[in-house]
């Protein structure tokens, strides 16, 4: 119990710390969050989009790992219950190469951070791998800052599903992540269609004043959140990775990714 206390009021001191930093100007929000492991972050991203695609991946692949192919929101007994809320994504780069030189990766599913340390893997994300796990989708969500963008793309979604993919794809995801992208977008869209709708029109901050979601991505959040969250495995929050929408720090994991080779 002391020991809890002590972590608690340590992690407490830190978040008091960050805010003040941030609130004199004196660093940015990537200083605080060391995602990118003290790179230029879309320098590193691009590396991991160049180096990190789906053919990579080595056997065995973990269950969730790969293409959503049918609709998860179709099923109301969606999301499944995860047998280790608690666990942690990891991958490991192979000394195998393919034809091009870039060396393949396996992705492995852990109960916690020491035992992934152990059998020398990297954590890539707090909870188990799903389909925007690959290296290729973290670098994608390292390089910039995608709220307005994924917002965009599922704009063309209302004119064409064509339109939606290829501007999900020229963002730089995999398609295995873009297929559970285009299931988010368009039950967003069904059940969140007229409050999202004016929330762009008026160009509506993406919080209150009080720190709260507004209506339309609380919706996205509560309609579509927890499918997304399943099946993508990766999301920016459980990557360490902050966006231009306000998040608590404390559901934010902390971590970096300092698991390049070469040259960036």
């Amino acid at each position: 119990l002391i020991h809890f206390i002590k972590r608690m009021n340590k992690m407490l001191l830190i978040e008091i710390l960050a805010a003040l930093l941030l609130s004199c100007g004196l660093v940015s929000s990537d200083q605080i969050l060391r995602d990118a492991c003290g790179q230029d972050r879309v320098k590193l991203g691009d590396w991991f989009v160049a180096h990190g695609s789906p053919d990579l991946i080595l056997d065995p692949v973990p269950q969730y790992v790969g293409s959503v192919d049918e609709d998860p929101y179709a099923d109301p007994e969606n999301p499944p219950d995860d047998p280790n809320t608690r666990g942690f994504c990891a991958m490991q780069w192979s000394e195998e190469t393919n034809e091009a030189g870039l060396r393949k990766y396996w992705l492995k599913n852990f109960p916690n951070e020491t035992a992934a340390q152990h059998e020398d893997y990297f954590i890539t994300h707090k909870g188990h791998c799903g389909a925007c796990s690959y290296i290729q989708d973290l670098g994608v969500y390292i390089r910039q800052n995608l709220t307005s963008a994924t917002r965009e793309c599922g704009i063309l979604g209302s004119l064409s599903h064509n339109l939606m993919r290829n501007c999900l794809l020229d963002l730089g995801f995999s398609l295995p992540c873009v297929t559970i992208w285009e299931w988010n977008i368009l039950n967003t869209k069904a059940e969140c269609f007229a409050v999202c709708v004016w929330s762009y029109i008026t160009n509506e901050p993406f919080n209150k004043p009080d720190g709260s979601l507004n209506d339309c991505l609380q919706c996205d959040e509560d309609k579509s959140g927890p499918n997304f969250k399943f099946f993508a495995g990766r999301t920016r929050r459980n990557s360490g990775i902050t966006s231009s929408i306000y998040r608590p720090p404390d559901t934010i994991y902390n971590m970096e990714h300092c698991y390049w080779y070469g040259d960036l």
